[in-house]
């Protein structure tokens, strides 16, 4: 931030006010100018949040990410899906975030502040990008990730995380190209998160029908990167499907 020439009204003369800068977690930050020489408080004022931005080159491959609400499938027909193109000869890598364990066993278990869970889950998602998905596509392969940055987006968000905060948090950060939203109702997907053991924090019907909603609602802002898929149908149809949508994807991106 550039320097601000203020009066300071101790010191009787014109400055070059101090500046310092703290964000806040409703996407916007608090400004405030001091005398240098006495320390003074000059003016205060609140902004909007601006971090530094790392601008991320221009990648060979290509980057999909699976998303959708808790028992949609996402692990399933992400693996499906690969094994498809890895069988037509294509260099596919899948990732899932979070990326690092540990971080995953503390966030499940653990109640902690929802602002506080945008910062660790960007800075899982930084080492994964920076590790393995950067790198995968600098080498022109294509990555499959099972979540990204939107996931933030639908379960922060339905905490009450101002959304324009999560995406400053993770605004380095490349996006996917594509995005496909596995659509299942929350109902639904209690029944099939059942089967397989102990429910997390995130699993209840409340919470799910919330970001359910939150996921469509940015499909519907997005519509050219996001592909509503309904997964409530027979497991076989919806597999299909999702080969077809993933191979229309790498056709749109080989043309």
């Amino acid at each position: 931030m550039k320097s601000k020439v203020m009066f300071c009204p101790r010191c009787i003369r014109d400055v070059d006010a101090h500046i310092i800068v703290t964000p806040t977690f409703d996407g916007t930050s608090i400004v405030e100018y001091h005398c240098p020489i006495c320390g003074s408080l000059l003016e205060i004022r609140r902004e909007k949040l601006i971090l530094p931005e790392r601008k991320i080159p221009a990648r060979k491959g290509l980057y999909i990410a699976f998303e959708g609400i808790d028992g949609s499938g996402k692990t399933y027909y992400l693996h499906i899906a690969a094994e498809e193109l890895r069988r037509e000869g294509y260099k596919v890598v899948t990732v899932k975030e979070p990326w690092i364990r540990a971080i995953k066993e503390f966030l499940y278990k653990h109640e902690i502040d929802p602002d506080a869970e945008v910062y660790v889950f960007a800075a899982d998602r930084i080492i994964l990008q920076k590790e393995i998905i950067l790198p995968a596509l600098e080498e022109g392969k294509i990555v499959l990730s099972e979540r990204s940055v939107y996931a933030s987006i639908a379960y922060q968000g339905s905490m009450g995380v101002s959304e324009e905060f999560i995406w400053a948090i993770n605004r380095s950060l490349k996006i996917p190209d594509k995005v496909i939203l596995l659509d299942l109702s929350p109902e639904e997907a209690l029944k099939r998160i059942k089967n397989r053991g102990e429910l997390t924090k995130y699993e209840n019907i409340e919470f799910l029908r919330k970001v359910r909603h939150k996921f469509l609602e940015i499909a519907a802002r997005e519509p050219n990167r996001f592909i509503i898929i309904d997964v409530q149908r027979d497991a076989e149809i919806v597999a299909k499907e999702v080969i077809e949508k993933v191979k229309v994807l790498v056709r749109e991106w080989l043309a």
